[in-house]
């Protein structure tokens, strides 16, 4: 035998050896379901532990709007599992192809965030606390909007690496359900304010009510609707301690779309005008009022009506402007009012916020911020409207806050 030939077999007497005793190659573990619960689970073991944890609550509906843009606006549950105080710094949101859609940084998420009992500005995470991120974003066409929104957030903390911990991407789910095109739910008139309209407002879009275990946003798209006289006032008599000296008192709400009357609550009184009464019960905080089941399985909500106005009952159909009540300030109300609003249940607390459009309005301006609404709608001095770029007509589009608006 040859010297070469003796090596080539020593060769590959050396690598079947390795063969025989190489680790077999690693089988990556693969993601399945629980045979307990039916869940998906991880596949390996995790990399570094979550200080946050990001959840969603409801699909998210996209809306035509009356800036001209199409919104999508929906919830994000944070909690702190850490005893640590974090920060959040960054939110992002992108596209299901990884495209950044939205972004907030740590000065903007501020007025996003909110702890329970506290609807605004808060900059940090308790140790165990749980905050809620209202995010809303703005589209110029509903083709952009993607059927998935992703978001990520990111906070500090002393301890956490200085860049900051970011979330695992979360998912809101966007829905493709048909948003009602209804009429206006008042009689023709002038001077209509949409208060505490959708979006930035504070009262409507965060009121989170825990009822019956469940945390829910029936006022999600609510409106209160008030009104200014010809001299721009919300009070048009004397007295703002008088219900019927406002501009609003006894005007006739009507149904925006035909329906079903399923509830209907009557005989409460009106409140003493200028703070929220004491001691309401919940079943009469929408005092004398009227739930109207409509198409698609959803209902209208009309609140704060006089006592003994109402003109339907129970089991009524009624259709498109048939009148409904008038308009008053009984149960849980500071200021006379129709408070209105799209729901996806027959409970006025226990269900859903869903958004809606109005098929025909007309923009006049807009109150100049909230706060001077809050000052100024229980005195008998006029209200600062400014003019904006929404001001003319409008179709199938949703009011936002605080617009001045009249109905054909």
């Amino acid at each position: 035998m040859t010297a070469r030939r003796s090596t080539a077999l020593l060769a590959l007497a050396l690598v079947l050896i390795a063969a025989c005793t190489a680790p077999p190659p690693r089988v990556p573990m693969q993601r399945g379901h629980s045979p307990i619960t039916g869940e998906l689970r991880g596949s390996e073991l995790p990399t570094e532990l979550s200080p946050l944890i990001v959840s969603t609550f409801e699909p998210t509906i996209p809306f035509a709007a009356s800036n001209g843009k199409f919104i999508a606006t929906y919830e994000l549950s944070l909690r702190n599992m850490t005893p640590l105080m974090l920060t959040p710094t960054r939110v992002e949101v992108r596209s299901p192809a990884g495209v950044v859609l939205y972004t907030l940084d740590a000065a903007q998420i501020p007025p996003a965030l909110a702890l329970p009992g506290a609807r605004s500005g808060v900059t940090g995470i308790g140790g165990g606390q749980v905050a809620m991120l209202f995010m809303t974003l703005e589209f110029a066409t509903r083709a952009e909007i993607p059927d998935r929104l992703e978001n990520r957030v990111t906070v500090t903390a002393p301890g956490l690496p200085p860049e900051g911990v970011t979330s695992k991407s979360v998912a809101v789910t966007v829905s493709d359900a048909t948003v009602p095109v209804l009429g206006p739910p008042l009689v023709p008139g002038s001077g209509y304010i949409a208060a505490d309209s959708c979006c930035d407002s504070v009262r409507h879009r965060r009121a989170g009510l825990s009822v019956d275990n469940g945390l829910w946003f029936a006022q999600r798209f609510a409106v209160d609707w008030e009104q200014l006289d010809a001299r721009g006032r919300t009070v048009t008599g004397d007295d703002p301690d008088d219900p019927a000296d406002y501009t609003i008192y006894g005007k006739q709400a009507i149904a925006a779309t035909d329906g079903t009357v399923v509830k209907v609550i009557d005989g409460l009184p009106d409140q003493e005008p200028g703070e929220l009464p004491a001691g309401i019960r919940l079943d009469q905080a929408d005092g004398n009022s009227v739930i109207v089941a409509i198409d698609d399985g959803l209902y209208m909500l009309y609140a704060h009506m006089q006592a003994g106005s109402l003109h339907v009952a129970e089991g009524q159909r009624i259709g498109r402007g048939d009148p409904i009540g008038l308009v008053g300030n009984s149960g849980n109300s500071s200021a006379p009012h129709l408070h209105f609003h799209v729901m996806d249940g027959a409970s006025p607390v226990e269900s859903e916020g869903v958004p809606y459009v109005i098929d025909s309005f007309t923009v006049t301006g807009q109150i100049a911020s909230t706060q001077a609404l809050d000052q100024l709608e229980n005195t008998t001095q006029p209200l600062p409207v400014q003019p904006t770029p929404s001001d003319g007509a409008h179709r199938d589009q949703y009011p936002l806050d605080r617009l001045v608006v009249t109905f054909p």
